[in-house]
């Protein structure tokens, strides 16, 4: 992959006033692509805490700026917010002398399926996942279709690849909702993988409550697998958001905004 020299990349995450976990994923894709060398600067900023939207260009020196949306899929903040809090009018402004190209959330991009299923593998261990159900956990709204839609996308990749007996899909806020989990995939062993950014009461309470597991990831004595009644085995996998591979990811969107877009 080759990117400009002199470009900067910009993450954009929603941040949280309440709950520090929000932010992590950001700086740790953030701290993964720094590394790379592959960009002059990478900068985070949030919505919800500093450094923020509005004032992170500020600091951005660089005159041609990527700004990711660090998000799962797209939404009002990918749609309205970030739009508006960076002046954008359309996939590439141009302010000044800089130059901002507007890429797609990492959520989106084909790769993330390879995400969540590393995140199911590292859960199973050993398990040989060809015989066990992935059942991706979303949040679900009946206020935006998108995030429902790109679960079913990266749940139909995960089908495809044939590397997972099934794959079904729930959600907390909307149908198929993961109350009931049972009918949505077959009686077979399941990993479970929250199909959210970060960890947080989401991913840690409300998805292991709602299926009726026994503990949950923050307890003490949680450990992979947890057995059900009839025997049934369910293993519960970290946050797709927090998937190593996940600046691959984003990286990928880059990428593919140079593909659609042409550097001139």
């Amino acid at each position: 992959m080759r990117i400009s020299g002199g470009s900067a990349l910009v993450l954009a995450g929603h941040g949280s006033l309440f709950s520090p976990e929000s932010a992590l994923p950001i700086y740790q894709h953030a701290a993964s692509l720094r590394n790379t060398g592959m960009f002059a600067a990478v900068y985070e900023c949030f919505w919800k805490e500093e450094p923020s939207y509005r004032n992170v260009l500020y600091e951005v020196e660089e005159e041609r700026v990527y700004l990711v949306p660090d998000f799962l899929s797209h939404g009002y903040f990918t749609r309205e917010i970030l739009p508006r809090e960076f002046g954008l009018t359309g996939p590439v402004t141009r302010r000044n002398s800089s130059e901002i190209r507007y890429c797609e959330p990492p959520g989106r991009h084909p790769r993330m399926a390879e995400a969540i299923m590393a995140q199911a593998e590292k859960a199973l261990a050993q398990t040989d996942c060809r015989d066990v159900a992935l059942l991706l956990v979303g949040h679900g709204t009946d206020r935006n279709e998108n995030s429902a839609e790109t679960a079913w996308e990266q749940a139909e990749r995960i089908r495809r690849s044939g590397r997972f007996a099934e794959c079904g899909v729930a959600f907390l806020e909307q149908e198929p909702s993961v109350l009931g989990w049972r009918d949505l995939v077959g009686p077979r062993d399941l990993v479970v993988v929250p199909f959210f950014l970060s960890e947080g009461k989401h991913s840690y309470t409300d998805i292991p409550r709602r299926m009726g597991l026994a503990c949950h990831p923050r307890d003490p004595g949680f450990r992979n697998p947890q057995t059900m009644e009839g025997g049934r085995r369910v293993y519960y996998a970290g946050t797709a958001g927090m998937a190593p591979t996940l600046d691959q990811v984003i990286l990928a969107q880059v990428e593919a905004f140079d593909e659609a877009h042409p550097l001139v």
